[in-house]
């Protein structure tokens, strides 16, 4: 209790955040990502490091975890893929954390609909492991952004729209866009 307070403390002076939304953004991390044993003391360090090195806050990264977490972990994204997510799009929209957390939540939810199954698999991206189990979801945009360029501008639009639905178009397209990167 005393070091999650002490975290809580820190993200506060880090993010400006109130006592209340530092505490429930931690406490929303630790518990959506519990299977990887992150402490809060680790979120906090690892906020801290990507907030001082790319072109996003504390605060973005914070609330967007706190509204997508839970969902990422249902699709097999991990903490450490999560900020990486969040600070590329960050970077290219410059939208906040909120928008980005609730944009990644709809995208990451509707790639597990069977239209949308459906529509990779015509495209030839593997949405299956060998087990018959959904691949985590990082995976399956990382094979579908090296597939969108080659598509018809009509197929781009209506495949893209059906992951990211109309409202998060610029979510998906600056995500899809710094996947199809080497690095």
């Amino acid at each position: 209790t005393v070091t999650r307070t002490r975290d809580a403390l820190i993200l506060m002076r880090l993010s400006g955040m109130d006592a209340t939304s530092a505490v429930n953004s931690l406490t929303a991390a630790i518990n959506s990502f519990n299977q990887t044993a992150l402490t809060s003391t680790r979120i906090i360090n690892k906020m801290a490091n990507v907030d001082a090195a790319f072109a996003v806050s504390t605060n973005d990264l914070a609330e967007a975890i706190r509204r997508v977490g839970s969902t990422a972990e249902d699709v097999n994204v991990n903490f450490d893929e999560l900020l990486a997510t969040v600070t590329s799009v960050q970077q290219t929209t410059a939208r906040g954390g909120n928008i980005i957390g609730n944009s990644l939540k709809t995208i990451f939810t509707r790639i597990q609909r069977t239209q949308v199954i459906d529509q990779m698999k015509a495209l030839g991206v593997s949405v299956r492991d060998t087990q018959g189990q959904m691949r985590p979801a990082m995976k399956v945009l990382g094979e579908f952004a090296r597939v969108y360029d080659t598509l018809a501008p009509a197929l781009k639009s209506s495949t893209a729209e059906l992951i990211g639905g109309v409202y998060q178009m610029n979510i998906l397209k600056a995500l899809l866009k710094d996947l199809r990167k080497e690095y």
